[in-house]
């Protein structure tokens, strides 16, 4: 297989549109045996194909969009969610979530967190979670929390382990209540929830169990975010939302994917990915995506890991085979 940084251009998107989109008609229809698909709008490229998909496999009045904000969300997710949603035309609702999220304290939680490494902390202060990983060295990778203060002025604050782990599951609580408003909608009008988790974010963990990850299909999953660009501009996604940088939009403080969750570009994340599916030799790898040996080996090894530590999140909880023993 020749190699290089065009590999994963979609030869017949036309092919590929199509088989998800009968992907998606089969799954709903036949295999659920639903009504329509309820899904949730975050104003960001992996929603917006999604739907729009959904739109053309099922039509559009049977889709039905939910928009669900919160405190911290991006105010242009909501204006670009609404958009996208009467530019084709499906019914859809907005329910800011705030309230709930306080009701579960996941604000305080996380602010206590903030506060205890960062004592200047108040409500005008802005703050995110980031966690690089560094490629050139075997160092350890860090968890830092980054406040915005008051004078525009950042500080990075190395966190411990368990004040990562707090946080996070605080912040978790965000895609587990989006998950449940999107299932009474799913419930109530007997449609399916249709997910929007591409190729890199399944492979490496980067969902919620029971979160975003809780949904009944999910038609990109075996699709890269560099493909996912491709079939954007196929669908005529509208340019705001593809030029948008992807982000987790859980944090007061703008944070990207690259930043938070994979230190390194989809493009560079996808074609790793690609090259460890394929076997491609490691002196190929270094040579398209000008990285050294070392380089190649720690990204796979990161990888690796991710992998493993959320396999659980990808399968049914375990359960004791019972029939040798009943």
């Amino acid at each position: 297989m020749n190699f290089t940084k065009d590999v994963l251009q979609i030869k017949d998107i036309q092919s590929i549109t199509k088989s998800l989109q009968d992907f998606i008609r089969e799954q709903t229809f036949e295999n659920y045996r639903k009504r329509g698909i309820v899904i949730g709008i975050s104003g960001g490229i992996d929603s917006a194909v999604a739907v729009k998909l959904c739109c053309d496999a099922i039509g559009k009045e049977n889709v039905f969009g939910l928009i669900l904000p919160e405190r911290e969300s991006s105010s242009q997710s909501e204006v670009l969610a609404r958009q996208l949603c009467q530019e084709l035309g499906i019914s859809f609702g907005a329910d800011n979530i705030t309230e709930i999220l306080q009701s579960c304290s996941v604000y305080s939680i996380r602010e206590d967190v903030v506060r205890s490494n960062f004592p200047d902390f108040d409500k005008s202060c802005k703050y995110r979670l980031i966690f690089n990983e560094n490629f050139d060295n075997d160092g350890l990778s860090i968890p830092y929390l980054e406040v915005l203060d008051q004078s525009n002025k950042i500080h990075k604050i190395k966190i411990s382990l368990d004040d990562y782990r707090r946080i996070t599951a605080a912040t978790n609580i965000k895609h587990r209540i989006r998950m449940t408003r999107l299932y009474y909608e799913a419930e109530r009008k007997n449609y399916l929830v249709c997910g929007t988790t591409n190729k890199a974010e399944f492979q490496q963990g980067y969902f919620v169990k029971y979160g975003d990850g809780g949904v009944d299909i999910e038609p990109l999953a075996n699709m890269f975010k560099t493909q996912i660009y491709q079939l954007a501009e196929s669908l005529n996604i509208p340019s705001e939302i593809i030029q948008r940088k992807a982000s987790p939009d859980t944090w007061s403080f703008d944070v990207s994917d690259e930043e938070f969750f994979f230190s390194l570009p989809y493009e560079t994340i996808d074609l790793m990915l690609f090259a460890k599916e394929k076997s491609i030799p490691v002196n190929e790898i270094c040579s398209v995506l000008n990285l050294n040996e070392d380089q190649v080996k720690r990204i796979f090894k990161s990888q690796e890991r991710k992998w493993n530590s959320s396999r659980t999140s990808r399968i049914f909880p375990p359960s004791l085979d019972m029939k040798d023993i009943l």
